[in-house]
C-alpha cells in the first residue's frame, strides 16, 4: 500500500523549472515548516485552541530570518520582492491555510496598505515594528451594507480642526466592519472610511486606527464582536468592528493619494475623485495576486495527494489477475489530468503577472497607470479560485472515503479555500473589472485611429465570417486528396477552418481558437452595448447590467487566452528536452480542455465541425497514461514533498489511525506550551 518513492522528488530539473528562480527559497521554507512539530496538523482542538495555535505559528514564521528579510525587502521595495513574497505565501498556505491567510492579513493587507497607500514616513513608522512583531494589524474595508462596492462604504472619518484629529465613527448598522481577519487579536486596523472635511466627503481613504493596547484590552470607543464559527479557516479570528467617535491623530491618514493640512485644506495629486479612488484600489492589486498563489498552492497540494494515492490504491482488474492501480482507470485520469494541466498553466501565468507587478513597483510606476495589469490580476484571481474549488472537489471524489477524512487534508482544503471566491473581491465583480479594461482599450484604439480601426474591425469581422461560412459540399474523386485533406461535412456544409482532422491537436490551431472566441465575444459585446445605449437610449448601467452574462464569458475567454499563451511560451523556454516534452503534453491537454468545454459555442459559430468536435473530445484523454514511463513522469509532476503534504494517503500507508490510538504529549515551543498528538511509531522514532 506504500506509494513507490520517486527519486529526487522535489529536486528534479522539472521541479526546479516549475518553481523558477525561487526553487531554493520554496525548498528551504517548506522543509523548515514540514519538519517543525508546531505545524503537525491537529483536528481535535476547540476554536480558541485552534486560533491560539495559528497565532503561535504566525509568530514562529515571522521569527524566521528568511521571513524577516522578506518583510524588509517589502519595505525597501527591492527587486523581485513581490514574487518572493507571493512564493512565500504559497508555501505557507500549503503548510497550513489558516496560517497563510492570517500572515496575509497582517503583512500583505495591513502591511500592504501602509506600504502602498502611505508616505515614506508611514512606512518607517509602522512597518519596522510590525516586522519586529511588536504589534499585529488587520484590514477593515468590508461593511455589513457594502462589500464589493467600496465606494459606497459608510464609516466616517471626520476631521476636527481644533484637535487636529480624525473622528472615526460607525453611523449605522450597515457601516459596521464585518469579516475582519485578526479582529480578536490585532492591535491596529487599516480602516477605510469616508473622509469628511467641513461636512463634505472626499471619498474613501485609509486610516490607521488603534484597536487594542499591548495587553490586549480594547481602546475606548472600539467594539469587537467575535463572528465565531465559519465553514473553514478556524484558526483565523474573524470579527465585527464598531467605532463610536474614536479619535486618531491627523498623521494616521495614509496620505499618498490625499492629505489634510493642519489648516484643514485637502490636497491630492489626483484631482478627480473617481480617479483617486481607483488609484487607491489599484494599490491593493498585489493582495489579489496573493490569493491566486494561495489558491494555486491548494490545487497543487490536493493534486499531489490525489495523484499519489491513485498510484498506490488498487481496485478492480482482469479476472484472476492482480487489481490495477486506480490511476490506470480512464475515469480517474479524465478527472485529475485536466486539473493538473490547469495547475501547471496557472503556475506560469501567475508568475508572469508577478514579474509584471514586480517590475512596475520596483521602477516606481503607479499601479493606477497599469490598468491592463490590474485587469489581468483581477481575472486570474477569479479564474484560479473557481478552478481550485472544482479541482479539490474532484480530488476528494477521486480519493474516495479517505479523501473525506480530515487527516488527509483535502476536505479541510475545500473548506478553507471556499471563501477565496468572494475574498478580496467577488469573482463576478472581478470579471467585470477585466471587461471594463478590455472595452476601454477597444474604445481608445478607435478614438486614436478611427479610420484604421474601422478598416481593421471590418477586416476582422469579414475574416471571422470567412472562417465560419458554410460552403456547399464538393465531391472529390481524388482519393489521395481526400486522404490528405480529410474534409469533414455537416449535412452538406462544412467549416472553412476544419479542413483537416489533424489540426485539432495542433497547439497553433488551439491558440487561434481561443483567440477567435475572445475577439468575437468582444466585438459582439461592444455592438450590444452600443445598440442599447445609442439606439434604444438606455442608460449605461442598465445596458451593462443586461449584458453581464456576456461580460463574464468575455472575461474568462480573455484570461483563458492569456493563460494558454504563457503556458505555451513557458514550454518552449524549458531547457530540458524530456521535461519540455512532458509539459507540452499538458499544454496541449489544457488547450484542448479550453476548446472542449466551449465546444457548443464553437459549433454554433461553425468554427468546428461535429467530427472535429468529436476528435477534440477524444483528445482530452491523456495518451499513454497506462505506460510505466508516463506513470513515473506523472508521479514526478506531483508538486510537493512529503513534509509539505502531511497526508497519510499521499505518502504513507493509508490505514486510518483514529485519534484515540494516538499518544498525547506536551511539547514546548519557545515559551508556549501546547498539546500535540504523536502516533506510537512516532513516539518510538522520537525515543
Amino acid at each position: 500500500m506504500e506509494p513507490t518513492p520517486v527519486p529526487g522528488l522535489g529536486d528534479s530539473s522539472l521541479h526546479r523549472y516549475l518553481d523558477g528562480e525561487f526553487w531554493s527559497l520554496k525548498n528551504e521554507l517548506s522543509t523548515l515548516l514540514g519538519c517543525s512539530p508546531l505545524f503537525r496538523h491537529r483536528y481535535d482542538l476547540s476554536l480558541d485552541e485552534m486560533r491560539a495555535l495559528t497565532f503561535q505559528r504566525v509568530k514562529f514564521i515571522m521569527g524566521l530570518p528568511l521571513l524577516k528579510r522578506a518583510i524588509q525587502e517589502q519595505a525597501e521595495k527591492t527587486k523581485n520582492f513581490v514574487n518572493r513574497s507571493l512564493v512565500i505565501g504559497e508555501v505557507l498556505s500549503t503548510a497550513d491555510m489558516a496560517t497563510g491567510v492570517k500572515c496575509g492579513i497582517i503583512y500583505w493587507l495591513f502591511g500592504g496598505a501602509v506600504r502602498n497607500l502611505g508616505s515614506p514616513g508611514h512606512v518607517t513608522k509602522w512597518l519596522q515594528p510590525l516586522q519586529e512583531q511588536k504589534y499585529t494589524g488587520m484590514f477593515a474595508m468590508t461593511e455589513r451594507g457594502h462589500g464589493s462596492n467600496v465606494r459606497g462604504i459608510q464609516t466616517e472619518a471626520t476631521f476636527d480642526l481644533s484637535a487636529q484629529e480624525f473622528v472615526i465613527d460607525t453611523p449605522c448598522e450597515n457601516a459596521e466592519k464585518m469579516y475582519i481577519g485578526n479582529a480578536m487579536y490585532g492591535n491596529y486596523a487599516a480602516v477605510f472610511a469616508q473622509l469628511i472635511i467641513n461636512g463634505r466627503s472626499q471619498g474613501p481613504h485609509c486610516f490607521i486606527v488603534p484597536i487594542r493596547d499591548e495587553k490586549g484590552s480594547l481602546y475606548p470607543g472600539v467594539t469587537a464582536i467575535d463572528m465565531m464559527y465559519k465553514e473553514g479557516l478556524h484558526g483565523v479570528d474573524n470579527g465585527i468592528l464598531i467605532f463610536h467617535k474614536v479619535r486618531i491623530p491627523r498623521e494616521n491618514l495614509l496620505d499618498k493619494f490625499g492629505s489634510v493640512a493642519p489648516d484643514g485644506q485637502y490636497h491630492s495629486p489626483i484631482k478627480n475623485k473617481s480617479a483617486r479612488f481607483n488609484a487607491m484600489l489599484a494599490a491593493l492589486t498585489p493582495s489579489r495576486l496573493a490569493v491566486t498563489f494561495q489558491a494555486m498552492g491548494a490545487m497543487k497540494l490536493g493534486l499531489t495527494i490525489a495523484i499519489r494515492y491513485s498510484h498506490s490504491r488498487r481496485q478492480f482488474g482482469p479476472k484472476a489477475k492482480e487489481e490495477v492501480k486506480i490511476i490506470e482507470h480512464q475515469t480517474q485520469t479524465l478527472r485529475l489530468m485536466p486539473h493538473l494541466a490547469t495547475a501547471l498553466a496557472l503556475t506560469f501565468v501567475s508568475r508572469y503577472a508577478g514579474i509584471l507587478l514586480d517590475e512596475d513597483i520596483f521602477h516606481g510606476k503607479e499601479l493606477a497607470d497599469s490598468r491592463p495589469l490590474q485587469a489581468l490580476v483581477a481575472g486570474l484571481k477569479a479564474y484560479s479560485t473557481w478552478e481550485n474549488v472544482r479541482c479539490l472537489q474532484d480530488c476528494r471524489e477521486c480519493t474516495g472515503g479517505m479523501g473525506y477524512m480530515m487527516e488527509n487534508r483535502i476536505s479541510g482544503l475545500k473548506c478553507d479555500t471556499d471563501v477565496f471566491v468572494t475574498f478580496e473581491g467577488d469573482n463576478v465583480v472581478m470579471l467585470q473589472v477585466v471587461v471594463r479594461e478590455l472595452l476601454a482599450q477597444y474604445t481608445k484604439q478607435h478614438k486614436e485611429k478611427p479610420l484604421f480601426s474601422c478598416l481593421q474591425n471590418w477586416a476582422e469581422s469579414g475574416s471571422d465570417k470567412l472562417r465560419t461560412r458554410r460552403r456547399r459540399r464538393r465531391r472529390r474523386t481524388n482519393k489521395a486528396c481526400m486522404h490528405t485533406r480529410k474534409i469533414f461535412h455537416d449535412r452538406g456544409f462544412m467549416s472553412f477552418l476544419a479542413f483537416n482532422v489533424d489540426i485539432v491537436d495542433n497547439l497553433a490551431f488551439l491558440l487561434k481558437a481561443v483567440n477567435f472566441r475572445e475577439r468575437v465575444l468582444q466585438r459582439s459585446l461592444v455592438a450590444r452595448i452600443y445598440h442599447k445605449v445609442m439606439t434604444k437610449k438606455e442608460d449605461f448601467f442598465s445596458a451593462w447590467n443586461s449584458c453581464l452574462h456576456h461580460v463574464a464569458s468575455l472575461s474568462l475567454a480573455h484570461i483563458h487566452r492569456v493563460t494558454l499563451e504563457q503556458f505555451s511560451l513557458a514550454v518552449r523556454s524549458c531547457p530540458d528536452q524530456e521535461d519540455q516534452a512532458l509539459l507540452m503534453k499538458f499544454c496541449l491537454l489544457y488547450a484542448t480542455k479550453l476548446v472542449f468545454q466551449e465546444r457548443a459555442w464553437y459549433l454554433e459559430h461553425k468554427y468546428l465541425t461535429p467530427m472535429a468536435s468529436t476528435r477534440i473530445r477524444s483528445q482530452v484523454r491523456v495518451p499513454g497514461v497506462q505506460k510505466k514511463p508516463f506513470v513515473h513522469q506523472l508521479s514526478a509532476l506531483c508538486f510537493l514533498k512529503k513534509q509539505s503534504c502531511q497526508s497519510s494517503i499521499g505518502f504513507h500507508s493509508w490505514i486510518f489511525m483514529p485519534l484515540g490510538l494516538h499518544v498525547h504529549v506536551f511539547i514546548a515551543y519557545h515559551d508556549h506550551i501546547t498539546l500535540q498528538s504523536l502516533s506510537d511509531k512516532e513516539m518510538i522514532h522520537c525515543a
